[in-house]
């Protein structure tokens, strides 16, 4: 079997190298060929991965984490929107959300999951903004979640805390934005602290965002959390652990194929982790898309 790796070196704090020094023997002494790209700047994955060859290969592995996955995944769907290779992930990333519905948390699940050839049908998320548009993987954040994704980059050395400390930030200038929201057809209005359109269960490494969520029902998640005071949403952000915060009286949770969402004034999106966009948006589900090593 030959697989082709797109390696982000600066993920999970520039541990990208180490992993794929460690991957990449495992891989081999198993009888997997590995070809090796290192992506060298932000959008390069996308770029690599757009530009190998599918018929050299039995499958596309990302060395990163979220956002590396992100970018693969872009690179071969915007290419060839029916791309039928396994598409694979080494998790070395801050985060490693979506991945871990797979059950895969470390370079050695990564590793047995590829030699084993096993795939899995996954549902492939895909957005429209007034810039552009994208696939995503695990979730589409906009909001709050955004705005604190933004502020927990200053903090990414941090890890995980990194995203504590940005919604420490975000809080102290908590204000609700006026939202419209169609889903499947059903209009909702709302003064809304933050939407999650969710593909899997998982945010920010271990925050269970959408507990329900399945990466394979052919439906997004969609968690909106309405108008809440500083101090109730600094008393409900701790559930989100454990994946209880739902159960609030602000919360609001949905599913549905085809969302829209306008707001009153642009708000960021942050697609699989990434800050790309703002709102107007244009969601759509694709299920059963792709195949993933697991």
């Amino acid at each position: 079997m030959n697989i082709f790796l797109v390696l982000n070196p600066t993920a999970g704090r520039y541990k990208g190298t180490k992993a794929i020094q460690k991957a990449a023997p495992l891989l081999e002494n198993r009888g997997i060929q590995c070809e090796v790209r290192v992506s060298k700047f932000p959008g390069h994955a996308v770029q690599l991965a757009q530009n190998f060859d599918p018929a050299k290969y039995e499958g596309i592995v990302a060395v990163g984490g979220d956002g590396t996955l992100f970018e693969v995944l872009n690179g071969v769907l915007k290419k060839n929107h029916h791309f039928d290779l396994p598409i694979g992930q080494i998790p070395v990333g801050t985060g490693n959300s979506f991945i871990k519905d797979l059950g895969i948390h470390s370079i050695e699940d990564a590793v047995d999951k590829i030699v084993s050839g096993k795939t899995r049908k996954v549902d492939v998320g895909f957005f429209q903004y007034p810039g552009g548009e994208y696939y995503f993987i695990n979730l589409l954040g906009t909001g709050f979640v955004a705005n604190v994704a933004h502020r927990a980059g200053k903090y990414k050395s941090l890890g995980s805390l990194s995203y504590v400390l940005g919604v420490f930030e975000e809080v102290a200038c908590l204000k609700p934005v006026p939202l419209e929201m169609t889903i499947d057809g059903n209009v909702y209005h709302r003064d809304y602290i933050f939407t999650e359109i969710c593909n899997s269960t998982k945010t920010g490494g271990n925050m269970i965002m959408a507990p329900d969520a399945k990466i394979d029902d052919g439906f997004l998640d969609i968690i909106l959390l309405n108008d809440i005071s500083k101090y109730n949403l600094l008393k409900v952000f701790p559930q989100i652990y454990k994946g209880t915060h739902i159960h609030d009286s602000h919360a609001e949770i949905f599913k549905g194929r085809e969302i829209k969402i306008v707001t009153e004034t642009p708000q960021r999106l942050t697609p699989d982790g990434e800050i790309l966009g703002t709102t107007a948006i244009k969601v759509s589900i694709f299920p059963s898309h792709i195949n993933m090593f697991c």
